[in-house]
Protein backbone atom coordinates (compact mmCIF):
# COMPACT_ATOMS: atom_id res chain seq x y z
CA UNK A 1 0.00 0.00 0.00
CA UNK A 2 1.18 3.53 -0.59
CA UNK A 3 1.51 5.98 2.25
CA UNK A 4 -1.76 7.70 3.08
CA UNK A 5 -1.50 11.39 3.97
CA UNK A 6 -5.11 12.38 3.46
CA UNK A 7 -5.55 13.47 7.05
CA UNK A 8 -2.65 15.92 6.70
CA UNK A 9 -3.20 17.69 3.40
CA UNK A 10 -3.03 21.11 5.05
CA UNK A 11 -0.05 20.32 7.25
CA UNK A 12 3.66 19.91 6.53
CA UNK A 13 5.34 16.67 7.50
CA UNK A 14 4.71 16.65 11.27
CA UNK A 15 7.58 16.47 13.69
CA UNK A 16 5.60 15.87 16.89
CA UNK A 17 6.34 19.33 18.21
CA UNK A 18 9.16 18.72 20.63
CA UNK A 19 9.96 15.14 19.54
CA UNK A 20 13.61 14.84 20.46
CA UNK A 21 14.69 13.04 17.27
CA UNK A 22 12.69 15.11 14.79
CA UNK A 23 15.73 16.84 13.30
CA UNK A 24 18.23 13.99 13.46
CA UNK A 25 20.11 12.87 10.37
CA UNK A 26 17.80 10.35 8.71
CA UNK A 27 20.38 7.58 8.27
CA UNK A 28 21.63 7.95 11.83
CA UNK A 29 18.08 7.89 13.16
CA UNK A 30 17.29 4.79 11.11
CA UNK A 31 20.34 3.12 12.64
CA UNK A 32 19.17 4.11 16.14
CA UNK A 33 15.68 2.73 15.52
CA UNK A 34 17.08 -0.55 14.26
CA UNK A 35 19.30 -0.92 17.31
CA UNK A 36 16.28 -0.33 19.53
CA UNK A 37 14.28 -2.91 17.59
CA UNK A 38 17.05 -5.49 17.90
CA UNK A 39 16.98 -5.03 21.68
CA UNK A 40 13.23 -5.00 22.22
CA UNK A 41 11.64 -7.07 19.44
CA UNK A 42 12.33 -10.53 20.93
CA UNK A 43 10.39 -9.65 24.09
CA UNK A 44 7.57 -7.98 22.16
CA UNK A 45 7.21 -11.03 19.94
CA UNK A 46 7.04 -13.23 23.02
CA UNK A 47 4.16 -11.18 24.45
CA UNK A 48 2.32 -11.28 21.13
CA UNK A 49 2.84 -15.04 20.92
CA UNK A 50 1.25 -15.38 24.36
CA UNK A 51 -1.66 -13.13 23.35
CA UNK A 52 -2.23 -15.41 20.39
CA UNK A 53 -1.83 -13.12 17.39
CA UNK A 54 -2.63 -15.22 14.37
CA UNK A 55 -3.97 -15.53 10.85
CA UNK A 56 -6.70 -13.08 9.93
CA UNK A 57 -6.04 -10.58 12.74
CA UNK A 58 -6.21 -6.88 12.00
CA UNK A 59 -3.42 -5.07 13.86
CA UNK A 60 -2.60 -1.41 14.46
CA UNK A 61 1.06 -0.54 15.05
CA UNK A 62 1.29 2.98 16.54
CA UNK A 63 4.68 4.62 16.10
CA UNK A 64 5.93 2.04 13.64
CA UNK A 65 9.56 3.25 13.67
CA UNK A 66 11.73 1.28 11.25
CA UNK A 67 9.00 -1.32 10.78
CA UNK A 68 10.46 -4.53 12.23
CA UNK A 69 7.32 -5.33 14.21
CA UNK A 70 5.13 -4.40 11.23
CA UNK A 71 6.99 -6.97 9.12
CA UNK A 72 6.68 -9.63 11.82
CA UNK A 73 2.97 -8.97 12.32
CA UNK A 74 2.32 -8.99 8.57
CA UNK A 75 3.85 -12.43 8.32
CA UNK A 76 1.95 -13.65 11.37
CA UNK A 77 -1.53 -12.47 10.28
CA UNK A 78 -0.99 -13.66 6.72
CA UNK A 79 -2.90 -12.73 3.57
CA UNK A 80 -6.27 -12.82 5.34
CA UNK A 81 -5.12 -10.30 7.97
CA UNK A 82 -3.92 -6.72 7.87
CA UNK A 83 -1.39 -4.52 9.63
CA UNK A 84 -1.99 -0.78 9.68
CA UNK A 85 1.25 1.05 10.53
CA UNK A 86 0.80 4.65 11.68
CA UNK A 87 3.56 7.12 12.37
CA UNK A 88 3.97 10.88 12.28
CA UNK A 89 7.00 10.30 10.05
CA UNK A 90 6.74 7.08 8.00
CA UNK A 91 9.93 7.62 5.99
CA UNK A 92 11.81 4.92 7.93
CA UNK A 93 9.38 2.16 6.87
CA UNK A 94 11.10 1.62 3.54
CA UNK A 95 9.57 -1.02 1.31
CA UNK A 96 6.49 -1.29 3.53
CA UNK A 97 5.24 1.88 1.83
CA UNK A 98 5.22 0.11 -1.54
CA UNK A 99 2.34 -1.89 -3.05
CA UNK A 100 4.31 -5.16 -2.96
CA UNK A 101 3.29 -5.68 0.69
CA UNK A 102 -0.42 -6.33 0.17
CA UNK A 103 -1.47 -6.84 3.80
CA UNK A 104 0.26 -3.69 5.14
CA UNK A 105 -1.12 -0.16 5.05
CA UNK A 106 1.14 2.72 6.06
CA UNK A 107 -0.48 5.94 7.23
CA UNK A 108 1.05 9.26 8.16
CA UNK A 109 -0.89 9.82 11.36
CA UNK A 110 -0.48 11.62 14.67
CA UNK A 111 -2.21 9.54 17.34
CA UNK A 112 -2.66 12.67 19.47
CA UNK A 113 -4.74 14.36 16.76
CA UNK A 114 -6.06 11.82 14.29
CA UNK A 115 -8.77 9.31 15.04
CA UNK A 116 -8.54 5.74 13.76
CA UNK A 117 -11.45 3.46 12.98
CA UNK A 118 -13.36 2.59 16.17
CA UNK A 119 -13.73 -1.06 17.20
CA UNK A 120 -11.78 -2.25 14.16
CA UNK A 121 -8.61 -3.93 15.46
CA UNK A 122 -7.79 -7.20 17.19
CA UNK A 123 -4.49 -5.77 18.41
CA UNK A 124 -3.11 -2.29 19.03
CA UNK A 125 0.57 -2.08 19.89
CA UNK A 126 2.79 0.88 20.77
CA UNK A 127 6.34 0.88 22.09
CA UNK A 128 8.36 3.87 23.30
CA UNK A 129 5.62 6.19 22.04
CA UNK A 130 3.76 7.37 25.13
CA UNK A 131 6.96 8.76 26.67
CA UNK A 132 6.97 11.44 23.95
CA UNK A 133 3.37 12.61 24.37
CA UNK A 134 1.99 15.49 26.41
CA UNK A 135 -1.23 13.56 27.08
CA UNK A 136 -0.52 9.81 27.06
CA UNK A 137 -3.88 9.07 28.70
CA UNK A 138 -5.75 10.55 25.75
CA UNK A 139 -3.62 8.58 23.27
CA UNK A 140 -4.32 5.36 25.17
CA UNK A 141 -8.03 6.12 25.12
CA UNK A 142 -7.85 6.57 21.34
CA UNK A 143 -6.06 3.24 20.99
CA UNK A 144 -8.60 1.49 23.21
CA UNK A 145 -11.49 2.86 21.17
CA UNK A 146 -9.86 1.38 18.07
CA UNK A 147 -10.02 -2.11 19.57
CA UNK A 148 -12.79 -4.54 18.83
CA UNK A 149 -14.43 -6.06 21.91
CA UNK A 150 -12.03 -8.79 22.98
CA UNK A 151 -9.09 -7.09 21.26
CA UNK A 152 -5.71 -6.65 22.92
CA UNK A 153 -3.71 -3.53 23.76
CA UNK A 154 0.05 -3.90 24.34
CA UNK A 155 2.18 -0.91 25.32
CA UNK A 156 5.81 -0.57 26.43
CA UNK A 157 7.88 2.35 27.72
CA UNK A 158 11.16 2.79 29.60
CA UNK A 159 11.87 3.50 33.25
CA UNK A 160 15.37 4.95 33.32
CA UNK A 161 15.42 5.44 37.08
CA UNK A 162 16.79 1.90 37.40
CA UNK A 163 19.66 2.49 34.95
CA UNK A 164 23.19 3.07 36.17
CA UNK A 165 26.69 1.72 36.59
CA UNK A 166 27.13 -1.60 38.39
CA UNK A 167 30.80 -1.33 39.35
CA UNK A 168 31.35 1.56 41.79
CA UNK A 169 35.12 1.05 41.56
CA UNK A 170 35.25 1.89 37.85
CA UNK A 171 36.71 5.39 37.34
CA UNK A 172 33.79 6.40 35.10
CA UNK A 173 30.99 5.12 37.33
CA UNK A 174 30.33 8.20 39.47
CA UNK A 175 30.35 10.57 36.49
CA UNK A 176 28.18 8.21 34.44
CA UNK A 177 25.49 7.98 37.12
CA UNK A 178 25.45 11.70 37.77
CA UNK A 179 25.29 12.65 34.09
CA UNK A 180 22.70 9.99 33.30
CA UNK A 181 20.40 11.30 36.01
CA UNK A 182 20.85 14.90 34.86
CA UNK A 183 20.06 14.01 31.24
CA UNK A 184 16.89 12.15 32.21
CA UNK A 185 15.71 14.95 34.48
CA UNK A 186 16.46 17.62 31.87
CA UNK A 187 14.60 15.76 29.13
CA UNK A 188 11.54 15.54 31.36
CA UNK A 189 11.68 19.16 32.55
CA UNK A 190 12.17 20.43 28.99
CA UNK A 191 9.30 18.19 27.78
CA UNK A 192 11.60 16.48 25.30
CA UNK A 193 10.63 13.02 26.52
CA UNK A 194 9.70 11.29 29.76
CA UNK A 195 12.40 8.65 30.07
CA UNK A 196 10.71 7.42 33.25
CA UNK A 197 7.20 6.93 31.88
CA UNK A 198 7.47 3.15 32.23
CA UNK A 199 7.23 3.62 35.99
CA UNK A 200 3.59 4.78 35.71
CA UNK A 201 2.54 2.88 32.57
CA UNK A 202 0.62 0.23 34.51
CA UNK A 203 -1.44 2.87 36.28
CA UNK A 204 -2.40 4.46 32.96
CA UNK A 205 -3.32 1.09 31.48
CA UNK A 206 -5.39 0.07 34.50
CA UNK A 207 -7.50 3.21 34.03
CA UNK A 208 -8.69 1.91 30.64
CA UNK A 209 -10.94 -0.80 32.09
CA UNK A 210 -9.08 -3.65 30.41
CA UNK A 211 -9.27 -7.25 31.61
CA UNK A 212 -6.80 -10.16 31.63
CA UNK A 213 -4.02 -7.69 32.29
CA UNK A 214 -0.39 -8.57 32.71
CA UNK A 215 2.96 -6.83 32.80
CA UNK A 216 6.68 -7.47 32.73
CA UNK A 217 9.73 -5.28 33.20
CA UNK A 218 13.07 -6.20 31.65
CA UNK A 219 16.50 -4.69 32.21
CA UNK A 220 19.88 -5.97 31.11
CA UNK A 221 23.44 -5.51 32.34
CA UNK A 222 25.76 -4.67 29.44
CA UNK A 223 29.30 -3.52 28.77
CA UNK A 224 30.46 -0.48 26.92
CA UNK A 225 30.79 -1.36 23.26
CA UNK A 226 27.59 -3.44 23.29
CA UNK A 227 25.36 -2.59 20.28
CA UNK A 228 22.75 -1.28 22.70
CA UNK A 229 25.34 1.18 24.00
CA UNK A 230 25.49 2.60 20.50
CA UNK A 231 21.74 3.11 20.64
CA UNK A 232 22.18 5.18 23.79
CA UNK A 233 25.01 7.22 22.28
CA UNK A 234 22.73 8.10 19.38
CA UNK A 235 19.78 8.80 21.71
CA UNK A 236 21.67 11.25 23.90
CA UNK A 237 23.16 12.96 20.85
CA UNK A 238 19.62 14.08 20.01
CA UNK A 239 19.49 16.27 23.13
CA UNK A 240 23.11 16.98 24.06
CA UNK A 241 23.30 20.33 22.29
CA UNK A 242 20.43 21.52 24.48
CA UNK A 243 21.94 19.86 27.55
CA UNK A 244 25.20 21.77 27.03
CA UNK A 245 23.48 25.02 26.07
CA UNK A 246 21.43 24.99 29.29
CA UNK A 247 24.45 24.18 31.46
CA UNK A 248 23.16 20.77 32.53
CA UNK A 249 26.38 19.07 31.40
CA UNK A 250 29.68 20.32 30.08
CA UNK A 251 31.17 19.19 26.79
CA UNK A 252 33.79 17.30 28.77
CA UNK A 253 31.09 15.40 30.68
CA UNK A 254 29.28 14.53 27.46
CA UNK A 255 32.51 13.16 26.00
CA UNK A 256 33.23 11.20 29.18
CA UNK A 257 29.77 9.61 29.02
CA UNK A 258 30.48 8.54 25.47
CA UNK A 259 33.79 7.01 26.57
CA UNK A 260 31.90 4.97 29.15
CA UNK A 261 29.46 3.67 26.52
CA UNK A 262 32.41 2.67 24.32
CA UNK A 263 34.63 1.19 27.06
CA UNK A 264 34.34 -2.64 27.32
CA UNK A 265 35.58 -2.49 30.94
CA UNK A 266 32.61 -0.32 31.94
CA UNK A 267 29.44 -2.17 32.96
CA UNK A 268 26.00 -0.68 33.44
CA UNK A 269 22.37 -1.65 33.84
CA UNK A 270 20.06 -0.53 31.04
CA UNK A 271 16.68 1.06 31.50
CA UNK A 272 13.79 -1.13 32.63
CA UNK A 273 11.53 -1.66 29.63
CA UNK A 274 8.06 -1.98 31.14
CA UNK A 275 5.44 -3.75 29.03
CA UNK A 276 1.75 -3.89 29.94
CA UNK A 277 -1.06 -5.68 28.13
CA UNK A 278 -4.79 -6.11 28.56
CA UNK A 279 -7.95 -7.04 26.71
CA UNK A 280 -10.97 -4.91 25.90
CA UNK A 281 -14.01 -6.51 27.57
CA UNK A 282 -16.42 -8.42 25.39
CA UNK A 283 -19.84 -6.89 24.87
CA UNK A 284 -22.40 -8.58 27.11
Amino acid sequence: MSVSTAQHEDRPLPVAGHYFAAHADSQDELARLRLLEAECDPHTRRYLDAIGVGAGWRCLEVGAGAGAMVRWLAERVGPTGQVVAVDIDPRYLGELCQPNVPNVEVRQCDITLDDVEPESYDLVHCRFVLMHLDDPADALQRMTRALRPGGWLLAADPDNDVAGSVDPEHPLSELFDSCYRKRVEFASAAKLADFRFGKVLLRYMEALGLVQMGNEGIARVVHGGDPFSQMWIKTWQRIDDAVIEHGVLTEAEVLAMRRAYEDPTFTYRTQLTQSVWGRKPLVN
